[in-house]
């Protein structure tokens, strides 16, 4: 018999398989784009801790991965500042900062539903979404590769980032706007299985601890 959940426990629940989804994902972005293994698994870990203990500050469970994604970057955000010592290096870091992370790629790292819609990109597009967002190689390498400048590189990523997203768009339903927790795909009905059960497995628990 399925014991009752309360709507606390239903979204404490959401948000714990949603880090359990996301968990590898993260942190191997992290760690590229901290480039310090040590870093990248405090700033995660320092992550969990804030979404598990705000848990009811997520009023609407359909904001599931918008509510993360804004964590995340207050996360990151919190790291680059505790490494300034001065007023000039607050200033360095929040640079270093802006230059190391965008909003596009927080959003994507939090949705399981990019690798699945991958395939379905331009090929130009899908390679360079790989090679730069989600395996990390330098840009000024795959700027040499593709012939191009490391600016006319930016822009082409931009193009390509707003391909995928308008492909989330269509194939995700609410996933890119209302959070991975409502979207229709099979992944999220998994999750969406496993958070209205009595409880996650314990293997999974330990995988976010």
């Amino acid at each position: 018999m399925t014991s009752y959940q309360t709507p606390s426990d239903r979204r404490k629940r959401a948000i714990e398989a949603a880090l359990i989804e996301s968990h590898q994902d993260m942190f191997r972005f992290l760690k590229r784009k901290l480039r310090n293994e040590s870093d990248a698994k405090d700033v995660l870990q320092e992550f969990y801790v804030k979404a598990l203990t705000r848990f009811e500050d997520l009023k609407d469970e359909d904001r599931l991965r918008g509510w993360l994604s804004q964590i995340l970057r207050s996360t990151i955000a919190d790291h680059f500042r505790a490494r300034a010592r001065t007023s000039k290096a607050l200033g360095t870091y929040a640079a270093e900062a802006a230059l190391l992370f965008d909003d596009e790629e927080i959003d994507f790292v939090i949705c399981a539903c990019l690798y699945k819609m991958l395939p379905t990109l331009n090929p130009d597009y899908a390679d360079l979404i790989w090679r730069a967002d989600l395996i990390g190689v330098d840009r000024s390498v795959i700027a040499d590769d593709l012939g191009l400048t490391e600016n006319a590189l930016r822009v082409k990523l931009h193009r390509a980032r707003r391909a995928m997203r308008k492909r989330l768009e269509q194939t995700c339903l609410t996933c890119i706007e209302q959070g991975y927790f409502q979207c229709a795909c099979p992944g999220a009905d998994e999750m969406r299985k496993r958070v209205r059960s009595t409880g996650l497995p314990e293997s999974s628990k330990r995988a976010v601890s």
